[in-house]
């Protein structure tokens, strides 16, 4: 029984590996599941989500769509920055991406071996991708107040 649920989450991780788009052909204007590279053949539902391996998918999902308008916001402040201070974002945003994934492991560690696994995993990268797009979004908005 084990080894033909791990089967069925191995398949469904890699079906989404499988659908993800390249990130300069992703079109983060539309909010649809099939804008993060999510077919509508597949279930789409996660509103009504009621097996754990459709939550983790949901929950997959829900961080891929953060990751996507992580990327856009941070391509955005990019472009206000002049260069000396683009290197500095940059270098804040790889050691940010290192402590999301560390932050995480936590997470991970607490779950390891539970079908729920992939869906915390996944809640926590959103929650802190999102306050990472908040942050990302008042340095924009900072910038734009400068001369």
């Amino acid at each position: 029984m084990r080894t033909k649920y791990i089967g069925t989450v191995v398949s469904c991780l890699m079906a989404i590996g499988t659908w993800a788009q390249p990130p300069g052909n992703r079109d983060t204007s539309r909010t649809s599941l099939e804008s993060i590279g999510h077919p509508p053949e597949v279930f789409t539902n996660c509103d009504n989500a009621q097996t754990q391996t459709e939550l983790n998918l949901c929950a997959q999902m829900r961080f891929q769509k953060a990751d996507l308008e992580l990327n856009t916001v941070y391509r955005q402040l990019l472009t206000l920055l002049p260069k000396e201070d683009k290197s500095l974002v940059m270098e804040a945003q790889r050691q940010w991406i290192a402590y999301r994934d560390t932050h995480c492991k936590v997470y991970e560690k607490m779950y390891a071996g539970g079908s729920m696994l992939t869906m915390v995993v996944a809640t926590c990268k959103e929650t802190t991708t999102l306050s990472r797009i908040n942050e990302l979004k008042e340095l924009i908005a900072e910038r734009k107040l400068r001369p």
